[in-house]
């Protein structure tokens, strides 16, 4: 058996892999567009791009997962079998444990029985480790589609529930994130010309569009299509938020575009900072001065917020004195990495 361990984080619309050592030295931290909700080929192809890059194919294998949610499985406990099938044609099944939460480590066969400890667990995964390094604060992690809003006290997490609806109900999920948010789900008007104008009821353009007008994500760093399929250049963005107005990008100046975009910004903050509230009101062993410990493509969101709340923000990958943006952008993927190493034989 190899004494390497891979971590993965399958999503619906990517999998991130972390590849680290038996002391927890992390190797290769890589992300794989995978757009599972149009066939589980696109699975297929992903593991076969990531044991191109990393030849990782031997090394013992601690999976997460959301990407059962997708709509290609006729439900949860299906999407889980699928996946866990698919990864049994390129995997030694003796080398593969996934993540059970409560549950512990889990073989295939035992994975599929205990579906509901591995249906959409990769939260868990990430801020468990990170209250072993911290006693108390609130992790969240903003990454393509979605917000992750996990306090814990007393190096524990506190949760009111562990499945997404019940994360839904209290705010410790919110679908929200930095590239693959339709705008129409932040706001359904927006001020242009002195006018306040009605949106189009379209997935015309999506968060990473006001983002990218903003400076805040790197363009060659996104995987996924636009709205589109036109380029993330400046004024393809803009031609994509004006078609919510009805108009096209020619008719003002980029730096209007500009502005537009930072009052779509300004709503995705204000839902981030609100759902962040909503969980900190519910968790009074939280001191005020804990940090709020950001994760996720998206976290620069999080810092944003962290300041509105006047509560100090740190990344990830310093919590965890790991020194590496990659991690703190693909936290779960590194999360069930390091926490498998404490299995190896």
């Amino acid at each position: 058996m190899s004494s390497l361990i891979s971590g993965w984080d399958i999503g619906g619309a990517h999998i991130k892999v972390a590849r680290s050592t038996a002391e927890g030295e992390l190797l290769d931290i890589i992300q794989v567009a995978c757009p599972l909700w149009l066939g589980i080929d696109q699975l297929e192809r992903a593991i076969e791009t990531i044991f191109s890059r990393l030849n990782n194919q031997h090394d013992i294998t601690a999976i997460t997962m959301t990407g059962e949610l997708v709509d290609i499985f006729a439900n949860r406990q299906a999407g889980v079998a699928g996946i866990i099938a698919c990864l049994k044609q390129y995997i030694n099944e003796d080398n593969i444990r996934i993540y059970g939460a409560e549950a512990g480590w889990l073989t295939p066969t035992q994975a599929e029985q205990q579906w509901q400890c591995v249906a959409s667990r990769n939260w868990q995964a990430s801020a468990s480790l990170i209250s072993q390094h911290c006693p108390a604060g609130l992790f969240v992690d903003i990454g393509s589609t979605t917000s992750d809003i996990i306090p814990f006290a007393n190096n524990t997490i506190i949760t009111q529930g562990y499945s997404d609806l019940h994360r839904q109900s209290s705010r410790q999920l919110l679908y929200t994130g930095a590239i693959r948010t339709p705008l129409i789900a932040l706001t359904q008007t927006a001020p242009f010309n002195g006018s306040l104008v009605s949106l189009a009821a379209e997935v015309f353009a999506t968060s990473a569009d006001c983002w990218l007008l903003l400076n805040q994500l790197d363009p060659s760093s996104i995987q996924d299509n636009s709205a589109d399929g036109k380029p993330w250049a400046p004024q393809d963005c803009a031609s994509r938020i004006a078609r919510l107005l009805g108009t096209d990008a020619t008719e003002a100046e980029l730096s209007q575009w500009q502005q537009l975009a930072q009052w779509f910004a300004e709503q995705q903050i204000n839902q981030v900072t609100n759902a962040m509230l909503q969980v900190l009101s519910a968790c009074n062993e939280i001191p005020t001065d804990a940090p709020i410990i950001g994760a996720g493509v998206g976290r620069f969101i999080v810092k944003l917020c962290a300041q509105r709340l006047n509560r100090p923000y740190q990344d990830f990958d310093n919590i965890l004195s790991l020194n590496s943006t990659e991690a703190s952008d693909h936290a779960p993927a590194v999360a069930v990495a390091l926490l498998a190493k404490s299995k190896l034989p």
